[in-house]
């Protein structure tokens, strides 16, 4: 469990879009997995093809350098095992476990192209599952802020909510249909202005209704280390996608669940200028630094 949350740590270093962040994420979700089945019994997690793999996880003492069993054997007997972990689980599991030898083995870059919102939810659920069996929770792997984001994507994954949200955007589409081609292009022309200059915590992104560049507002996860560019030191900052608008066919998500199954990607990056007197000035000031 330890090295699993290590390596979870090394992935949360990234930014969400770098094909750093999924491969880590794989890493540890083998680790945490292999940390679940060992708890049932460590002969499960050995090699069966071999006496000695069997001997060593039962705590004799071999000669040959003992074998893992197969990573997809491994989620297998999860699925057997543990409360929680099923089919819908394991085929996860498989997913992302090809992806990682793909990346590492292979020839392509499969992470290149891949969408948070086609495994992330999922990725979160699975870990919560198998740190509840280990007696954990998804916050002692992935820590307070970020598995609080994750409870939150992994609450997206109610189908029930799922047709909803699709039902609505296809009515704003329609909304948006209606209107005749010189409105279309006013309220177009609009968005597109409105969507230039945004705060902190918020970016454009393209309406799922009607194409249009909408407004996505979201909520700060974690800040990476800050990095020197251009003379001037910058913090980039992950947030969670909590509010969508768009003011052309006014569809409006209102959580991150309703964002996700919209097919909106679940975070995003931004970025502050700052400097070092900021960065590293204490939140008290010392009270003998004037003397």
């Amino acid at each position: 469990m330890e090295k699993a949350r290590i390596y979870a740590d090394r992935a949360n270093q990234f930014r969400h879009e770098s094909t750093d962040f999924p491969l880590w994420s794989a890493l540890a979700l083998e680790l945490l997995a292999r940390a679940a089945l060992t708890k049932i019994h460590p002969v499960l997690n050995a090699d069966p093809r071999e006496d000695a793999n069997l001997l060593y996880a039962c705590g004799y003492a071999v000669t040959e350098q003992p074998k893992s069993l197969a990573l997809h054997a491994v989620f297998l007997r999860l699925e057997k095992t543990v409360p929680g972990f099923g089919k819908v689980q394991r085929e996860l599991c498989d997913y992302i476990s090809i992806l990682r030898n793909d990346e590492l083995h292979g020839g392509s870059l499969p992470f290149e192209k891949l969408k948070e919102s086609a495994w992330l939810p999922r990725y979160y659920e699975v870990c919560k599952v198998l740190c509840t069996y280990l007696g954990k929770s998804l916050s002692d792997l992935l820590g307070p802020d970020v598995s609080h984001a994750a409870d939150k994507l992994i609450s997206a994954l109610t189908k029930g909510l799922k047709k909803g949200v699709k039902d609505r955007i296809s009515a704003h589409t329609k909304v948006f249909q209606s209107k005749d081609a010189p409105e279309k292009r006013r309220s177009v022309a609009q968005a597109a202005r409105m969507a230039r200059f945004l705060p902190n915590g918020s970016t454009k992104y393209a309406c799922p209704a009607c194409d249009s560049l909408g407004v996505l507002r979201g909520e700060l996860i974690k800040e990476l280390r800050p990095s020197y560019e251009d003379e001037q030191i910058i913090v980039d900052q992950e947030f969670l996608a909590t509010e969508f608008k768009c003011s052309v066919c006014e569809l409006n998500l209102r959580n991150p669940e309703e964002i996700a199954h919209a097919g909106i990607e679940p975070r995003f990056t931004g970025r502050r200028v700052t400097d070092l007197h900021e960065l590293f000035e204490p939140e008290e000031p010392d009270p003998y630094m004037n003397m």
